[in-house]
C-alpha cells in the first residue's frame, strides 16, 4: 500500500537551500548588515577608535525592496531556450509543455522517443547531450540516466512536493503523476473469477490466444525489470517463454491494445490503468474495464518523472518546468486528462481513478535497484521470443 505522505527534507544527509530561498537571505542580511550601526567615532590622539554609533532602525520599505529585488532577479533567470527529451506521448505532455512556454517564454524543443530509447541516447550522448530535462514515463528509465551521473540532485523542496515512494532516493529525479499496472479485460469475454492474483497466474491454458501486450513498452520492461529483482532470472525468463508459448497477439504500443479489446479482439491486455479509464471517459458503456491484481509486480504502481541533466545550459529554465510539472495545472492535467494519479498533495484525483491507498503495489521498491536489471530485462524479453 503506498502512502501519500510528503518525502523527509534530508536526502543521504544533504540538506538543501533553493536559489529564491538564498537570495532572499542574502538580500535580508545585507540590510540588516546596513542598518545595524552608524559610523564609528573619530579616532583619539593614540589612534583608538571612538566609540560605535547608535543603531540605524530597519525599514520595512528597505527590507521589502532587497525582497523583491532578489525575486526579480531570480525570476528574470528563467529565459532562453529548454530542450526536452520525452519518453511521454505528445499526446500525454504536450499542452503542459505548450502552457509552460507560454507563461515563461521559454522557447522549448521536445525531442520524443520511447523512455528506455532516451535514456539509452543520454547514456550515449553524456556531457555533451543537448537535453536540459529528461521527462520519462517510468522511473527504470530515470535509474539508468542516474546510473550514468549524468543528473543534478535536485533542492529538497521539490522532492518534498511528492510521497517519498516517488522520488529517486538519492534525489536524482522526482514524480510527476502516478500510473499502475493492470490487466484490461473485455467483460464481454471475460469473468472476474477467472482472473489470476497475480501476474504469473496468466501462464495458463485458459488464456491461449487471448492475450496481448506490447513487449518493447518501457512500463513492460519496466514490470519485467521489477520481477528480476524480485523473483530471479530463471522464473522470470521461464514466464516470458510461457506467455509467448500462448500465442498471444503483439502491439507496438498500449492505445492500440486497449481499442481492440473494446472491439472484441482481444480479451485480457497488459497495459498501464489509464488507457482504459480515457476509454471509458469518452464512453461509458464501453466492455472493457480495469483489473488491480492483489499483488506482486503486475500490480506495481510507478512514477512518470523528470530529471535535470548536469550538462544542462539553461538549469534555471530547467528548475522551473520541474517545478511546473508540480503546480496545480499541470496536476490536474495529469489527473482529468491523461487519467494518472497526481502526486502532490490538494489535488482532487478524476472520479474515475481507485483510491490510490486501495492498490496492492509492492512496497519499498527501490528504483535505483530495478534500473540495474533494464538491459537484463530487454535481454530476456528477446530471447523468449517477442
Amino acid at each position: 500500500m503506498l502512502s501519500m505522505v510528503n518525502n523527509t527534507k534530508q536526502i543521504k544527509g544533504i540538506y538543501f537551500m533553493n536559489k529564491k530561498s538564498i537570495s532572499i537571505l542574502v538580500a535580508c542580511l545585507m540590510v540588516f548588515t546596513a542598518c545595524a550601526g552608524g559610523d564609528a567615532g573619530e579616532a583619539g590622539p593614540q589612534g583608538e577608535q571612538g566609540e560605535k554609533g547608535e543603531a540605524g532602525e530597519i525599514s520595512q520599505a528597505a527590507l521589502d525592496a532587497a525582497v523583491e529585488a532578489a525575486l526579480a532577479e531570480e525570476e528574470a533567470a528563467v529565459e532562453g531556450s529548454l530542450v526536452i527529451y520525452s519518453g511521454r506521448k505528445e499526446s500525454l505532455v504536450a499542452d503542459v509543455i505548450a502552457a509552460f512556454a507560454a507563461e515563461t517564454g521559454v522557447a522549448v524543443e521536445v525531442r520524443y522517443d520511447k523512455s528506455a530509447a532516451l535514456a539509452g541516447t543520454l547514456a550515449l550522448e553524456g556531457a555533451i547531450s543537448p537535453a536540459d530535462v529528461f521527462l520519462s514515463q517510468d522511473p527504470i528509465s530515470l535509474g539508468v540516466v542516474a546510473k550514468e551521473g549524468l543528473f543534478d540532485v535536485l533542492p529538497a523542496e521539490v522532492l518534498d512536493n511528492v510521497p517519498a515512494w516517488a522520488v529517486d532516493q538519492r534525489g536524482y529525479w522526482v514524480g510527476t503523476s502516478g500510473r499502475s499496472r493492470s490487466l484490461v479485460v473485455d467483460t464481454r469475454d471475460t469473468t472476474d473469477a477467472e482472473m489470476p492474483s497475480d501476474i504469473y497466474g496468466l501462464n495458463d491454458e485458459k488464456f491461449r490466444g487471448r492475450l496481448g501486450l506490447a513487449p518493447g513498452n518501457s512500463s513492460f520492461i519496466a514490470m519485467v525489470a521489477c520481477m528480476i529483482e524480485s523473483d530471479g532470472e530463471e522464473k522470470v525468463a521461464e514466464w516470458l517463454k510461457a506467455i509467448n508459448g500462448l500465442g498471444y497477439t503483439e502491439y507496438p504500443k498500449n492505445s492500440p491494445q486497449v481499442a481492440a479489446a473494446d472491439a472484441g479482439e482481444l480479451d485480457i491486455v497488459m497495459i498501464n490503468h489509464y488507457y482504459t479509464l480515457r476509454v471509458l471517459a469518452e464512453n461509458g458503456d464501453s466492455p472493457v474495464k480495469n483489473i488491480y491484481l492483489d499483488g506482486g509486480c503486475g500490480a506495481m504502481v510507478m512514477p512518470a518523472g523528470a530529471g535535470v541533466l548536469s550538462s544542462s545550459q539553461n538549469k534555471p529554465a530547467a528548475m522551473a518546468f520541474i517545478e511546473y510539472l508540480h503546480s496545480t495545472s499541470a496536476q490536474e492535467h495529469f489527473t482529468n486528462t491523461v487519467f494518472e494519479f497526481p502526486l502532490v498533495p490538494g489535488i482532487t484525483p478524476n472520479a474515475l481513478l481507485p483510491e490510490i491507498d486501495s492498490l496492492n503495489s509492492p512496497e519499498d521498491l527501490n528504483w535505483s535497484a530495478l534500473a540495474l536489471w533494464q538491459e537484463k530485462a530487454v535481454e530476456l524479453i528477446a530471447q523468449a521470443g517477442f
